[in-house]
């Protein structure tokens, strides 16, 4: 009998090990890289990327999404480590106050500076997910944008890790936010 525990406490130990409990800041930056080419790049062709990065003050979509009771956090993304192959800004409220201050067609003017961009993303730490049935090890992280007065989206996306430990984009799902 003892043998027996043995034995199953040693399998469960070594599958405890081989499933990790929260993401390495490496593979952190990698499912946010990998979310953000699929939405950005490959869906909308983006030519650069502004980043919500007032830890102080909640992004507007996000504000939204606690409306309907999912409360998220975003966090400032490390740009020089997502290596993102298009230019990369950060955009603080109390810059975005100022320039709305100054301009009264605010978001018009916004695009005037940031041309070609998707609007103002707001990144989620990614969260680990269940083991996949097929065995791959999952993650979702959640991208929000604002891109006008009335015009916030916001997307869950899920990734897997690949046999050589390359983040791939297993799915998009929109959320649904409530009208403003």
């Amino acid at each position: 009998m003892a043998v027996v525990l043995l034995l199953g406490a040693l399998v469960f130990g070594a599958v405890e090990r081989r499933t990790p409990r929260s993401l390495s800041r490496r593979d952190t930056t990698a499912v946010q890289r990998a979310a953000l080419l699929t939405l950005f790049v490959t869906r909308e062709h983006a030519r650069q990327l502004v980043f919500w990065s007032d830890t102080a003050h909640t992004s507007p979509t996000l504000l939204l999404l606690r409306e309907i009771g999912l409360t998220l956090e975003a966090q400032p993304p490390d740009t020089a480590a997502l290596a993102l192959p298009m230019p990369v800004h950060l955009e603080s409220l109390a810059t975005m106050e100022q320039q709305f201050r100054a301009s009264p067609d605010g978001w018009e003017t916004w695009f005037k500076r940031f041309p070609a961009s998707s609007g103002l993303i707001a990144l989620t730490r990614p969260v680990l997910l269940a083991t996949s049935a097929d065995g791959l090890v999952r993650a979702s992280v959640v991208v929000a944008r604002s891109c006008g007065e009335h015009c916030h989206s916001a997307w869950r996306v899920t990734l897997h890790r690949t046999a050589n430990g390359a983040w791939r984009t297993r799915s998009v799902e929109p959320l649904t936010l409530p009208r403003d």
